[in-house]
């Protein structure tokens, strides 16, 4: 299995435009690309995916922690669900036959796009939730589920409790979302590591040059309105989804 550095480097250009505009992770690219370009196993584009999510979204984490955005206090329960979610995740993955995880992966694409279209309201007006420490890491465990078995990190999830469960600022609540997806990314990809399910090169080429062009299309994404960026996320996701399941 052989895949060139230019494709690396290419790749990790599209993974950069999809962050930097959209906001989203890696993942919806370098797994299909790994798996229907180069005919990866599923389970080692997942491993090799979510590394790079753990090299771009550290960077991201550590300009909010050093802007005091991080409230690692209050994350700290999401941080432990996910963990334990994302060491479950890792061993269902790797009982599952790859095709499974390949689709299985297709679908969650293609609901997270329709989700994407179909969203009007902003999170950040939604009534808070009174949730104990305890009822925080039971909802993060099925986050830390989907990052051990289809690679996503679970960054809107994360989010989507900061702002509504720990009631936090939007910025912190980002800094806080981030941070714990760096987290649980990093788990998960531990637990690929552990079985040699990662291609380590490919992920350090890929998660730099990701770094370095994500940083040039978030200036473009800062130009965008919302809703533009909200449709173009949505459509991207469900036709990359669509494509998975053909193929």
């Amino acid at each position: 299995m052989y895949i060139s550095i230019i494709e690396f480097i290419f790749l990790g250009i599209i993974v950069g435009s999809l962050t930097g505009i959209l906001g989203s992770s890696g993942v919806v690219a370098v797994v299909p690309a790994l798996i229907i370009i180069n005919s990866v196993v599923p389970q080692y584009a997942i491993g090799t995916s979510l590394l790079i999510d753990v090299i771009t979204s550290a960077i991201v984490a550590f300009i909010y922690y050093k802007n005091g955005k991080v409230d690692i206090k209050k994350g700290m329960p999401m941080i432990i669900g996910a963990i334990i979610g994302s060491q479950i995740g890792v061993r269902i993955a790797f009982s599952i036959p790859p095709d499974y995880i390949k689709y299985a992966f297709a679908v969650f694409i293609l609901l997270t796009g329709i989700y994407s279209l179909l969203k009007k309201k902003d999170l950040q007006n939604k009534k808070a939730v009174n949730l104990n420490y305890l009822e925080i890491i039971g909802i993060t465990i099925p986050v830390g589920l989907a990052t051990g078995i289809v690679g996503a990190s679970g960054g809107i999830m994360f989010l989507i409790i900061s702002l509504i469960v720990l009631k936090l600022d939007i910025k912190t609540a980002v800094g806080t979302a981030t941070f714990s997806m760096t987290i649980s990314a990093l788990s998960g990809s531990l637990g690929y590591l552990v079985f040699g399910k990662i291609l380590l090169f490919a992920s350090v080429i890929i998660g730099v040059v990701s770094i370095i062009s994500g940083y040039y299309f978030a200036k473009i994404g800062n130009r965008l309105k919302p809703e533009n960026t909200r449709k173009i996320l949505g459509i991207t996701f469900i036709l990359i989804g669509a494509v998975q399941l053909i193929l």
